[in-house]
């Protein structure tokens, strides 16, 4: 109907508003298909990490990631390297939401298709496996996409524990006395430079010993102040934690010492714990 009194200018009215009726309808259905899809999304992410801890002789190891969002760009995963060898391989991939997750589920797919390439020398296998994921990284999802990761190598046997640390956050060795070690980055993120070389590193891991592998959603973690819960923090956390808990119980731990810092605080950043514990 057309009219250009004041019926005509109602008629507009009902008119503009069931079209943006029609709109919003269709906007909605859009909306709960996208969270559908991204609730299937978190079921299959949650699948790629480590259903059950591995068995390692002479040690307890466990992890546990908290996404930020439904998805996350957070990756941990155990590898059976044969002959008693364990690896085990932290990451954190830049960004957040689902092309943080995609990069993720890349990276392990690549992680899981190298591990079985091994070289003689154990000592240079590690540096080499990293430099490999480097390289598949590269410009697989643009120019400012990267990963920083600790990748390590334990040798149930011998304790010897040989590792990379490409950029991550510097994990805390706990020593059976109690002292506190770093394990410092001594590579550059996986992902930024084609060319990059990475160095191998190990340490002797004692009877009682506890490594403790995480992302800066840890650190990064902050109070409903503001305020970081910091390297300090964490550090401060490894003195209370009883020498007699396992892997589990560590990561229990200091996840619930960021969850507590941060109650009442949004978490803006994925947090991941990983663990290693050398039965005394």
């Amino acid at each position: 109907m057309r009219s250009n009194d004041q019926l005509g200018e109602l008629i507009h009215n009902f008119n503009e508003m069931g079209f943006s009726l029609q709109r919003l309808k269709k906007e909605e259905v859009l909306k709960l298909q996208f969270e559908s899809e991204l609730r299937v999304a978190q079921r299959v992410q949650e699948y790629l990490f480590p259903r059950l801890a591995p068995v390692v002789p002479g040690a307890t190891v466990a992890g546990r990631t908290v996404p930020a969002r439904p998805v996350g760009g957070d990756l941990y995963d155990f590898f059976d390297l044969d002959h008693g060898q364990l690896g085990l391989l932290c990451a954190d991939v830049s960004g957040k939401g689902v092309p943080a997750a995609l990069m993720m589920a890349n990276l392990q797919a690549v992680a899981r298709a190298h591990v079985g390439t091994r070289s003689d020398s154990s000592a240079a296998h590690a540096a080499q496996f990293v430099e490999k994921l480097n390289q598949e990284l590269v410009g697989r999802f643009g120019n400012n996409r990267y990963a920083t990761l600790f990748w390590a190598e334990y040798d149930a046997q011998t304790r010897l524990l040989r590792y990379v640390n490409a950029g991550h956050p510097p994990p805390i060795l706990i020593h059976s006395t109690d002292e506190i070690e770093r394990l410092e980055p001594d590579g550059l993120p996986t992902g930024m430079f084609r060319n990059a070389r990475y160095a191998t590193g190990q340490l002797q891991m004692n009877a009682g010993s506890r490594l403790i592998l995480f992302t800066d959603g840890v650190t990064d973690a902050q109070s409903s102040s503001g305020d970081e819960f910091g390297d300090t923090r964490a550090i401060d956390c490894c003195p209370s934690i009883p020498g007699e808990l396992d892997a589990e119980g560590v990561v229990e731990r200091l996840m619930q010492a960021v969850a507590e810092w941060s109650v009442d605080a949004e978490q803006f950043d994925d947090t991941t714990v990983v663990v290693v514990a050398v039965r005394r």
